[in-house]
């Protein structure tokens, strides 16, 4: 019989290499011998956030931030999660306060900024989605982020900038 160990190295690799329910199963099997695990917890959430099973994302990403109120990612995940539900306001909260514990955390920057965008503040998703550009001149989808921000606000001119540079 395997270790712990043995287990969760064999999830990773599950996980990683995209088998993600055979990554889940694994990570669901240690956590029964391991409840409180934050990282487990955010790794089985993170497996439901990306099969779309939103709902349950949300509890065991939910279940991490007890756990560790410190950990950027479970708040980035869960602001996703939110998202796909269509808790924009939520799911801000969430970022803001990923950004909060990591200033550099351009994912959840991102992220932010395509949330704004749902709840129609523009100014603040276009400065959001300029500052990952800044940081990540290459990034694709900062640049589809900024022209649909654009699109929105009729700035079409800019939106088609965006859209070329994506």
């Amino acid at each position: 019989m395997k270790n712990r160990n043995e287990i969760f190295e064999a999830a990773k690799q599950l996980h990683f290499s995209g088998k993600i329910k055979e990554s889940q199963k694994l990570y669901l099997k240690l956590l029964k011998k391991n409840e409180d695990n934050d990282k487990l917890l955010f790794l089985v959430g993170t497996t439901y956030l990306q099969i779309k099973n939103y709902n349950k994302a949300i509890n065991y990403l939910g279940r991490s931030i007890k756990q560790n109120p410190k950990f950027a990612d479970s708040f980035n995940n869960i602001g996703i999660a939110l998202a796909e539900t269509k808790d924009y306001l939520t799911a801000l909260k969430n970022y803001n306060e990923a950004i909060k514990l990591n200033s550099n955390f351009l994912e959840a920057y991102l992220n932010k900024g395509i949330a704004l965008n749902k709840l129609e503040q523009y100014n603040e998703a276009i400065d959001c989605l300029k500052l990952v550009i800044k940081s990540e001149p290459k990034n694709s989808k900062a640049y589809l982020n900024l022209g649909n921000v654009y699109k929105n606000i009729e700035d079409f001119d800019e939106a088609i900038l965006a859209y070329n540079k994506a």
